[in-house]
């Protein structure tokens, strides 16, 4: 199993660790490991584009939260405009839709987990926990039928860019 499933895999622990009263540090964990697992599968991704094998590693620390977050945005955004414009069903929407979920899941995510690491007020609740990975499951889905294709290829790219 790679790293980003085992990330995937301790969330869902996590939030069932307890399970009559679950500790609100379990629930808030579970959603920051949540992010990690999608942030962990899309550097991994973008590394293994990256020629030498023995550098992906260090490659993929490359990668920048905040850079990450406004590139998915960006492509979430411009899909949506798509959208929109009433495309024409096929594989080139499938993949577009696709792409949308795991932008949009990352984006989100990332709110989720800065609230869940540094908003103390904000009570978590097992259901609206396994609610969020449950989002970043069908993320891992949607990039494990898109991840060959060109579209998905070219956004990865765009996750090493900063804004400048």
């Amino acid at each position: 199993m790679s790293f980003p499933q085992d990330l995937l895999e301790q969330a869902r622990h996590l939030a069932n660790r307890e399970p009559k009263h679950p500790k609100e540090a379990s629930l808030r964990r579970a959603v920051s490991t949540a992010y990690y697992a999608l942030f962990h599968l899309l550097s991994t991704e973008t590394a293994k584009n990256w020629k030498r094998a023995a550098e992906r590693g260090k490659f993929a620390r490359m990668l920048d939260h905040g850079a990450m977050s406004t590139a998915c945005r960006t492509k979430r955004d411009e899909l949506e405009k798509s959208f929109k414009a009433s495309p024409q069903a096929g594989g080139q929407l499938a993949v577009g839709r696709h792409l949308h979920r795991i932008t949009d899941t990352f984006v989100q995510m990332r709110e989720h987990r800065n609230k869940a690491d540094y908003d103390g007020d904000t009570k978590w609740t097992r259901t609206d926990v396994l609610s969020k990975i449950q989002s970043v499951e069908d993320a891992f889905d949607s990039w494990r039928q898109i991840r060959h294709e060109d579209e998905a290829q070219k956004f990865l790219i765009t996750l090493l860019l900063k804004r400048r």
